[in-house]
């Protein structure tokens, strides 16, 4: 009887592991991702979110927090006269990046 538990034991763990490793991208809306990418690099943030049925969030970003970083971020390159824009443009990557991969998120 203790064999035949170890075995059902064994066979129930590998499939916990095998499910485990799979459940990262798998949880990911790929079309809302890339579609939310693109549209984020032109400054239309939060299209992932409205993609994948979160349109609270999405308006929220399309309409009030997109436009106020990408104003506050377009004038300290102003201001400075396009010197931060080394440090702002990969800021507004990870900013794009981050926010279509939580509105392609399918939790």
């Amino acid at each position: 009887m203790k064999e035949k538990n170890e075995q059902i034991y064994e066979a129930g763990f590998q499939d916990g592991l095998e499910a485990a490793a799979s459940i990262g991208d798998a949880q990911r809306n790929e079309t809302a991702f890339v579609i939310g990418m693109l549209g984020g690099l032109f400054g239309i943030w939060g299209l992932a979110h409205v993609l994948n049925d979160k349109v609270a969030p999405g308006c929220l970003w399309m309409l009030i927090v997109g436009p106020v970083v990408a104003g506050t971020l377009g004038s300290i390159v102003v201001s400075t006269g396009g010197i931060a824009a080394v440090i702002i443009l990969p800021l507004w990557l990870y900013i794009v990046y981050t926010q279509a991969k939580s509105g392609a998120a399918r939790a």
